[in-house]
């Protein structure tokens, strides 16, 4: 850093067996004519570097750095060996890092600068050079600083320095634990009463998912959820209502929260409204009754609800209600019918699907 001093820096140690306390900075003067004794410093253990000064311009200096546990002092680093100058090339006492930090928390790079003369410092964000923003500031210590985070600022964060005697860079790396990106909903197969559709989690998102939750609803029905497994590759929703159009999303989290809902997906169970039979399978005509044999009806795919009954006499316009709520099945007789008159009969059949109106005309 100077003619008369040199910083020392240092990562924290990738097994430290304990909590570091703190750490003890060895400093030894070479001297080929004798052997003298190293010397110690105790720094925090929050600091990561040393400013060895009132060194002799004229010696090379060995440096090596322990750190202390409750346990007890760790061996020792490697040795470094440096001579103080005038011409100091510029150099970065930081190491390149990996930050992985939740969104919405602040970040700091930190890239300390020394040279002689002082270097010049730039960053750059994802390879393209820093712009001040709101949220992306340089502080005095040359250190980048990202204030509440979101997925968009991950990437790559690079220092350089220099000066007329050399350069240096440091790379930081950043990954956001956000809420995980929509998962893709591919749909797979329907049947009556059920929808089987797969999960796609985005293929660039290295956000943790701890799992899904399905949102659907019928056309004409309210939303429900159901939670899907972090490792279902494929779900299906059980008992849907048969031929009905259906709406669903699907919502990817985390711990650290919910995440935005895939693109709503549009489908529909199997299953359409009931087939109207002809009158020779469904009519059987006495002279006062009319029997209906319900089964003649064909369901197509979803089992009929009740059925709707009513009849005029063919020359008048209003009709009479036998009853609305005909269960299926067996067979239905309207009574009371006047002999050798024409009738029109209306029967409305319904299932989930929807209903389906057939009228006959027969005479007694």
């Amino acid at each position: 850093m100077s003619e008369d001093s040199i910083l020392v820096s240092w990562q924290h140690p990738d097994d430290p067996n304990g909590k570091v306390l703190q750490y003890s900075v060895y400093i030894k003067e070479l001297d080929r004519s004798r052997d003298i004794a190293s010397k110690s410093f105790k720094v925090p253990a929050l600091q990561m570097n040393y400013h060895a000064s009132g060194l002799n311009t004229k010696s090379r200096y060995e440096f090596w750095v322990t750190a202390h546990t409750s346990i007890g002092e760790g061996a020792p680093s490697t040795k470094a060996t440096l001579s103080p100058s005038s011409r100091i090339p510029a150099k970065i006492a930081s190491f390149d890092d990996k930050f992985v930090i939740p969104a919405k928390r602040n970040v700091k790079f930190p890239c300390i600068a020394v040279g002689s003369p002082s270097p010049d410092l730039t960053w750059k964000i994802n390879e393209k050079d820093y712009v001040k923003s709101d949220r992306i500031r340089l502080l005095p210590d040359g250190s980048l600083q990202v204030t509440n985070v979101t997925k968009e600022d991950a990437g790559t964060y690079k220092c350089l320095v220099n000066n007329k005697f050399g350069q240096d860079m440091v790379t930081h790396e950043l990954v956001v634990n956000g809420p995980p990106e929509p998962p893709m909903v591919i749909l797979t197969s329907q049947t009556t009463d059920s929808i089987t559709f797969k999960l796609r989690p985005e293929e660039t998102d290295t956000t943790p998912i701890h799992g899904f939750i399905v949102h659907y609803k019928p056309e004409f029905g309210d939303w429900e959820k159901e939670e899907i497994g972090f490792n279902t590759d494929e779900y299906t929703l059980n008992h849907l209502w048969c031929g009905q159009g259906y709406q669903l999303y699907v919502i990817a989290y985390n711990s650290i929260g919910m995440g935005k809902p895939s693109p709503a997906v549009t489908t529909k169970t199997k299953g359409v409204e009931p087939t109207v039979p002809d009158a020779r399978r469904f009519l059987e005509v006495s002279a006062g009754s009319v029997t209906l044999h319900l089964n003649a009806w064909q369901d197509g795919g979803c089992p009929m609800i009740y059925f709707v009954v009513e009849y005029k006499p063919k020359n008048q316009k209003d009709w009479t209600l036998v009853s609305n709520n005909v269960k299926p099945g067996g067979n239905f007789v309207v009574l009371d019918l006047n002999p050798a008159t024409w009738y029109n009969l209306k029967v409305t059949a319904h299932n989930n699907a929807g209903f389906s109106i057939a009228e006959y005309e027969f005479a007694t």
